[in-house]
């Protein structure tokens, strides 16, 4: 059930009516509509769902208690394994058939026959980061099995995150009798849903099929091409991703709940680090607050401090799929990583240091980076090493003056264009909507219905799933 489907909008309008009116059953009307969404989806397994979040919440109450305290453990390996087995069982029997000839027509029946569950990947990160909240004080465990089931399963943002933590959506669950949702938050929400709608269908669907008929021609790509399926590439998953968090942040304050914002411009970033503060936040700090910390972080010296950074960030790859290409991806951005804190030595000299805060420096910064983070990408998309690592020398043996004269390119200038109109629209948002609420309202409903007929046009065409559904 797409956010943007006719199906959707009916089961939203259905839910919202009796959400408004029936205050006090506010936590059960979601509890249900939750449910519902998740079943109407034919990769939601709700029997599973449900079975991992009451052991879950069973456990966390169990190890409460100062003799029961090791269920800690058996909830982390449980949740582990089950994320394991659906996620990585093919994975793990083709690297035993290719490393050690192990052939086994039992095993192959069973990993042929696993479906991933939707959501499994962003559901288990809540169940973990829960687990360990509240062994380490952080949140206190609910009493309400209704509350821990709502904030594990709420579906705008069941499926792809933002990964949600229980000390940021308990307190505001506890309220939910008492929110009182207003007209503008309803208007803020519909402005949140209509953008995020705007980045999938006009943007992410538009450059699906050219990112597809790009990376299909694998060895036969040239070093131009190259560029284009990875310039093509970093703003389809941009925006398609950050479509769905829009939508989904949306439909939460229409809610009354504020989920975490995941994504803040990603592609204005001028180092690898501010990078990771500004994609997928809610995953970056998942990693950095339960792996990189959990490791030791930067408290045990630097060759440590690089280790942690490169498991950090190995592990990110392989969350994200069960192909090497994954693990390689995030082993890059690792090395990105160790380098650049290396790199931060060189402040000690005043004038590298003040040279580092021109503006000159940071649009430079800018511009390198984005293009090393577009390079990567070719490693998260492409089928294999073999042809990510023959589309990388391709790339670096690419003519500048190909790359420009290339009929995709203008695009992509375009695009980096509304890369940087939507940070500004964000960091201004106050102010414009305050001088939007002064143009004439004939003038106003014309720019909605003009915006509503557009996204109509588009919707018309091919529709695509969201892109982290298959994570």
């Amino acid at each position: 059930m797409f956010f943007y489907s006719p199906n959707f909008m009916i089961f939203f309008l259905v839910l919202l009516i009796p959400y408004l009116v029936l205050k006090k059953q506010r936590l059960w009307l979601l509890a249900v509509a939750n449910a519902i969404f998740y079943v109407a989806h034919p990769e939601g397994f709700l029997v599973l769902f449900l079975a991992m979040a009451v052991l879950t919440f069973g456990i966390v109450h169990l190890m409460t208690v100062p003799r029961w305290r090791w269920m800690f453990w058996v909830g982390i390996v449980l949740n582990v394994l089950n994320l394991a087995f659906f996620k990585y069982t093919l994975f793990v029997l083709d690297n035993l058939k290719t490393w050690f000839g192990f052939q086994s027509a039992a095993a192959d029946s069973i990993a042929s026959s696993i479906v991933l569950p939707l959501g499994i990947s962003f559901y288990t990160f809540e169940f973990i980061s829960y687990l360990i909240d509240v062994r380490r004080g952080d949140s206190k465990p609910t009493r309400s099995f209704a509350n821990f089931w709502v904030f594990v399963s709420m579906f705008p943002h069941l499926i792809a995150g933002p990964i949600m933590r229980g000390d940021e959506l308990f307190p505001q669950l506890d309220k939910l009798r008492e929110k009182k949702i207003t007209w503008n938050d309803i208007r803020y929400g519909v402005y949140l849903f209509a953008i995020g709608m705007v980045k999938k269908v006009v943007i992410a669907d538009q450059l699906s099929p050219i990112v597809k008929e790009l990376f299909d021609k694998g060895p036969a790509l040239t070093g131009t091409e190259s560029w284009m399926a990875a310039y093509t590439f970093s703003f389809y998953i941009y925006n398609d991703f950050s479509a769905y968090t829009d939508m989904a942040i949306g439909l939460g304050i229409m809610l009354g709940v504020r989920f975490a914002d995941n994504f803040n411009s990603p592609y204005l970033s001028g180092s690898p680090s501010e990078f990771w503060r500004r994609w997928h936040m809610t995953l970056s700090r998942w990693i950095r607050d339960y792996i990189y910390i959990g490791l030791g972080g930067n408290r045990k010296g630097a060759l440590r401090l690089y280790l942690n950074l490169m498991i950090a960030m190995l592990i990110s790859g392989l969350w994200h799929g069960a192909m090497w290409t994954f693990v390689v991806w995030g082993g890059i951005h690792g090395l990105l990583q160790v380098v650049h804190r290396l790199s931060l030595g060189l402040n000690r000299w005043k004038w590298i240091a003040a040279a580092r805060e021109s503006r000159i420096y940071r649009v430079a910064a800018i511009f390198i980076f984005y293009h090393v983070a577009t390079w990567t990408w070719v490693f998260f998309h492409a089928p294999s090493i073999d042809i990510a690592l023959d589309m990388t020398w391709k790339m670096a043996h690419a003519h500048v003056g190909n790359i420009v004269r290339h009929p995709t390119f203008p695009l992509i200038v375009g695009l980096f264009a509304v890369h940087l109109a939507e940070y500004l629209l964000r960091k201004h948002e106050g102010r414009l909507g305050q001088a939007w609420n002064h143009v004439p309202f004939p003038l106003r409903s014309a720019a909605y219905l003009l915006i509503t007929l557009g996204l109509i046009y588009y919707l018309q065409g091919g529709k695509y799933e969201f892109i982290y559904f298959q994570f």
